[in-house]
């Protein structure tokens, strides 16, 4: 599976980024571009213990099923449940958001596997492994939301 902690990986996701803009439609869900971006955003800061979140809860935060959405299972499309805390950030300027993506996306990266890791939100206690391969399937399953 890919991850962030992989550059290569790093480096495409990093590109399609670089071709998305803010007046991209998406083709399912309900996210405007600017408001993906915080999205995700919100989700790495969450990783990096930037961000608090209440504590997880519900069946996608128990083992095995956590291992086996984040690392086998395709993400539904437009049927997944955010949690409120990575809907909170409201976008400012375009470029502001993406500069700020782009620099999380790259801290995160940096940390790699071995870091000490909170719990997920959504997942629960997961792995470093899994945290790289879980942010990577999130930023992949939006950036395809907006065909980049």
């Amino acid at each position: 599976m890919p991850s962030l902690f992989d550059p290569k990986a790093r480096d495409l996701v990093l590109e399609r980024i670089a071709r998305l803009a803010p007046d991209r439609k998406p083709l399912w869900g309900r996210f405007t571009a600017p408001e993906m971006v915080c999205h995700v955003s919100c989700a790495l800061r969450q990783g990096l213990g930037e961000l608090e979140t209440a504590p997880p809860a519900g069946p996608l935060s128990q083992a095995p099923l956590n291992w086996l959405v984040i690392h086998v299972l395709p993400w539904p499309k437009g049927k997944g449940r955010s949690p409120p805390e990575f809907l909170a950030k409201r976008p400012t300027t375009w470029q502001a958001d993406v500069t700020r993506l782009r620099d999380l996306i790259r801290r995160f990266g940096d940390r790699g596997p071995a870091a000490e890791w909170p719990p997920s939100r959504v997942f629960g206690r997961i792995s470093g492994r899994s945290w790289g391969v879980m942010e990577h399937k999130h930023l992949d399953h939006h950036l395809r939301q907006f065909g980049v």
